[in-house]
């Protein structure tokens, strides 16, 4: 790209890292510094019945507009990594034309890889700041208590545990709820203790069974937040770094 048409560019912030390092929040204090407007990359976050499970509920602030790259639940299926890029850079493209700045919040591996291969091509500048993990006992301690808040989520919202049970339902979709990141360690904790799926929303498990349930899914969040922490860390070298507003 030249200099000439650099300066008319769209700008692009990306905000990456690995599941619970604080992505959601520093894409949001970022946005009510600058005003501008966070697409989330994320493809799990677009299935609206997944709220608590994708963390999507967390990523609600007011004063922040939050984009989503699709409206989904799980009877429609997955949502691959090729139409999430097709919906990203179409995002972009027309908040573009309202928006001199804008924020890409994710940590989807195959989308964002796919869109960090792309830029150079699309025409957009980009700035980078990537959050890693750090320490490995305290990220584990961080994923088991945001665990712990998914399965018994204070407020209206549904639990993990509901969620999964209702989404088992689409029988034609077990597939694709096995892969989800959390639902899979729950999915091995049932078979394991003999859990009916369908029966979690109504079950009455102990304090011991919570935790337990817990540490599996953190351990699981956490085995995907390494490769995401090794992934985006070569992905994302070469970009420029991110500035703090």
């Amino acid at each position: 790209m030249s200099d000439s048409d650099a300066e008319g560019a769209q700008f692009i912030h990306i905000v990456a890292g690995p599941t619970g390092v604080g992505t959601g929040a520093a894409a949001t204090g970022l946005a009510r510094a600058t005003g501008a407007p966070i697409v989330v990359a994320d493809r799990i976050q677009c299935f609206t019945d997944l709220a608590t499970t994708s963390a999507r509920s967390e990523g609600e602030a007011a004063g922040v507009e939050r984009v989503w790259l699709a409206r989904r639940t799980v009877a429609d299926g997955d949502f691959s990594a090729a139409d999430a890029l097709e919906s990203l850079i179409a995002t972009l493209r027309a908040l573009g034309e309202r928006h001199p700045l804008l924020i890409v919040e994710g940590g989807s591996i195959s989308l964002l890889w796919d869109f960090a291969e792309l830029l150079p091509e699309l025409g957009f500048r980009a700035t980078v700041r990537l959050s890693r993990i750090g320490d490995r006992q305290e990220y584990v301690a961080r994923l088991t208590h945001r665990a712990r808040r998914m399965l018994a989520p204070e407020g209206p919202e549904a639990s993990t545990l509901e969620e999964l049970a209702i989404a088992w339902k689409n029988v034609d979709q077990r597939s694709f709820v096995a892969s989800v990141n959390g639902f899979e360690a729950i999915l091995e904790w049932c078979a394991t203790h003999s859990v009916a799926v369908e029966s979690l929303a109504s079950a009455a498990l102990s304090e011991e069974q919570v935790d337990e349930l817990a540490r599996m899914i953190a351990i699981r969040h956490a085995e995907h937040g390494v490769l995401q922490d090794r992934i985006f860390s070569m992905v994302f070298d070469a970009f420029e770094p991110l500035a703090t507003p």
